[in-house]
């Protein structure tokens, strides 16, 4: 049973480790902090993007990345 345990937490940990080098995800944080920024001011501070969602079936680099989170944090900081 600890066994288990040990493999489903390597296995999360390598999960996040491969989340955090993914161009998807780096374009995500980079277009929801642009987004953001359109709305606010180009000196607003940037807020903690979300987590990357998981890419759509015809997303798959930085650009669809960048794209899908600058809409994201646009709207959010149109809403607050």
């Amino acid at each position: 049973i600890k066994m288990k345990k040990i493999i489903i937490l390597l296995s999360l940990l390598s999960l996040s480790f491969t989340t955090i080098q993914d161009p998807y995800c780096e374009g995500w944080e980079d277009g929801y902090c642009e987004g953001w920024q359109y709305v606010k001011g180009e000196w607003a501070v940037c807020p903690v993007p979300p987590i990357c969602p998981i890419p759509r079936i015809d997303e798959e680099g930085y650009r669809d990345g960048y794209n899908r989170g600058f809409v994201k944090g646009r709207r959010q900081a149109k809403n607050q």
